[in-house]
């Protein structure tokens, strides 16, 4: 394989202001500039941050500007503005990656597309009502849009639901290649933790996450008030921020269930808190590949997870975790009833989870697939 490959990561948002495409991409661009490659990031401005810095090896040019708050005027603003990034760098680089597949990916299209000596990847974040398909279906000239989309060399699905709705964009199934997301399993593996002490004792039951409408957190604690009745002793642990805080907070005090609710806040290194917990829960609407879930499978937890785009890529029902139906109450609890009380399987499932994510999801493994599709590409080009 060449070495020294010139790559362009595209994408909205980027560290500092990290979620799950962004911390997906930083592991990708690390592991890559780990291996001699050069990776640079076209992000939006941020006020608070540099135009250009270098992270990890990583360099971040922050060079979209975007009209805020204002309808139409963002998507085009942000369009123009990348479009321009992309044509002053356009000999610069052999590759051109979109971590997300709308605005992006029509820039890349527009300034990129059919080029010879630059091949371009888009990777949709997300599936179903929160992802980018659906975006684009309610965006205003989603037709040209398409078109500009279409213009890309390959497409990138995280999971099976992405690569039906990149079928039904009009993606031929021949451009487009099944490669999931990445997670550092030396990082996130079983261990000891400091945390025990300064966490309530009992069975501890993590989710890590945005608070969010996705992630259908106030069916959670419905069903937690159902696994308190028979488990008084656990404790929820909700670690994130988001939107959606303050009316979980008080949906907690409702259902009288908030002293064994614990919100922790944002967090910014998650391994201690999955070493703590002795479950994982992901009870989302939409998922692309959840970076959460990826973490929890590698730290051995078992899972519970709903039946949501890329979790039923990798949960296999009572192998690796256990999946429910999320829209209802009654079948999450009992889902983490089964698995706080059923020790023997849990254990299973625990084991199970952290071996398919070391021999399938290790980033190591997913950016050595990335760079066998960047060299075909460059080869076929």
């Amino acid at each position: 394989m060449s070495s020294g490959l010139r790559i362009c990561f595209c994408l909205s948002c980027y560290w500092p202001n990290e979620s799950g495409a962004e911390r997906q991409a930083h592991r990708q661009a690390v592991e890559l500039v780990r291996r001699g490659h050069r990776v640079v990031v076209l992000t939006r401005r941020l006020k608070s941050s540099p135009v250009v810095e270098v992270r990890d090896g990583v360099e971040i040019r922050r060079h979209i500007r975007t009209i805020d708050h204002l309808g139409p005027a963002f998507g085009v603003s942000f369009l123009t503005s990348l479009s321009w990034a992309l044509w002053k760098m356009r000999k610069q680089v052999d590759i051109v990656h979109c971590h997300q597949s709308l605005w992006e990916a029509a820039a890349s299209g527009i300034v990129m597309g059919r080029r010879r000596d630059v091949a371009t990847v888009v990777q949709p974040a997300a599936g179903g009502e929160f992802g980018e398909a659906t975006a684009l279906a309610r965006t205003r000239g989603r037709t040209l849009l398409r078109k500009a989309i279409l213009r890309n060399n390959q497409f990138v699905a995280i999971s099976e639901q992405i690569e039906h709705e990149l079928l039904e964009q009009g993606v031929k199934a021949e451009r487009i290649v099944r490669i999931g997301s990445g997670v550092d399993t030396e990082q996130f593996s079983p261990g000891d933790t400091s945390l025990n002490e300064s966490l309530p004792s009992g069975p501890r039951v993590l989710f890590v996450g945005r608070l969010h409408a996705q992630k259908n957190l106030q069916v959670l604690l419905r069903a937690w008030r159902q696994v308190v009745a028979s488990s008084p002793d656990a404790t929820l642990i909700l670690a994130g921020d988001g939107p959606q805080r303050a009316g979980l907070g008080q949906l907690a005090e409702n259902l009288q269930i908030s002293k064994s609710v614990h919100f922790l806040g944002s967090i910014d290194n998650p391994q201690d808190y999955l070493r703590a917990a002795q479950l994982f829960v992901l009870p989302s609407h939409a998922e692309g590949m959840s970076n959460s879930l990826l973490e929890a499978m590698s730290t051995g937890l078992p899972i519970v997870a709903s039946r949501a785009g890329g979790n039923t890529d990798l949960i296999q029902h009572e192998r690796t975790g256990v999946l429910a139906d999320a829209t209802d109450p009654d079948e999450l609890a009992a889902a983490i009833n089964r698995l706080l009380h059923d020790r023997t399987l849990a254990h299973r499932c625990g084991t199970a989870a952290r071996e398919h994510v070391v021999n399938h999801f290790s980033i190591q493994a997913i950016v050595s697939r990335y760079l066998a599709l960047y060299e075909l590409l460059l080869e076929n080009a």
